[in-house]
Order: C-alpha cells, then structure tokens, then sequence
C-alpha cells in the first residue's frame, strides 16, 4: 500500500502517543516495541514499512530524555509531564525529524507539526507547538 507524506506523519504520530500511553502505564520504565502497532497502521508486514517511518519512530523513542530536556527551558509556566500526549507525540516527533532523521527546513517541520496539533488537538495547543518549536529548532 502506497502512503503519502502526510499519512506517514499521523502513522508516526499515532505510534508515539500509544507508547507514550504505554511508557506511563509501565510506570515510566521503558517503551515497548513498536513494530506491531507500525505494521497495523501501514497494513503491512514490518519489513516492507518505509524506512521514513521506521527511522522517524526509532529516533523518537531512542532519544526521548535528550529531546524533553531540549524542550525543559522552553516550557515557561509548563511543565512536560503536564502537557497532553498528543502534543507530546507531535512536539517528539517533530525534534526527531529535524535533528535525527533528515536535514529539513524549520518551517516545513513546524507546518507539519502546527497541521497536526490543528487537526487531532486545538487550536490553542496548535499555537503552542508554533511557539515552542519555533524556540527548539535552531
């Protein structure tokens, strides 16, 4: 099955938060292993899922303390434990996608971030992940 960019960010998505929702479950220990969650969102078997996703999800969970730490200044009057899951998953992904996984333009980041919060959030969250990413990527 054929999946365009934007159905790869919401797959990405969607993986984030469930181990996020998992990691709190677990009692913050661990992330489990997110290969079956990816192959049901991409309808196929783990191997044949883009490298893009597969990348993205790694680097996201791999680097999850270095990537809230990146985060901790920025958060004035907030704290990352406080902030939804979603905007966590969005907030995750979108530093891992610019520093970890493909050299691209801040804005495009941000654009795909702020089209994500507007959809699955609000728009009060979505100028929230404006703002705030707007800080961390340098």
């Amino acid at each position: 099955m054929e999946i365009n960019r934007n159905q790869q960010h919401y797959i990405i998505m969607t993986v984030i938060y469930d181990e996020l929702n998992d990691y709190l479950i677990g009692g913050g220990k661990t992330f489990r292993d997110a290969r079956e969650l990816t192959s049901e969102l991409c309808e196929a078997p783990y191997a044949e899922v883009d490298p893009f996703i597969k990348k993205s999800i790694a680097e996201t969970l791999n680097n999850y303390g270095a990537i809230v730490k990146a985060y901790a200044p920025h958060l004035k009057n907030w704290n990352w434990d406080r902030l939804p899951l979603l905007t966590q998953a969005i907030l995750l992904m979108s530093y891992a996608h610019f520093y970890y996984v493909e050299k691209i333009d801040k804005k495009v980041v941000i654009n795909v971030a702020v089209d994500l919060a507007k959809k699955y959030i609000d728009p009060k969250q979505a100028k929230f992940v404006n703002a705030i990413l707007d800080k961390v990527l340098n």
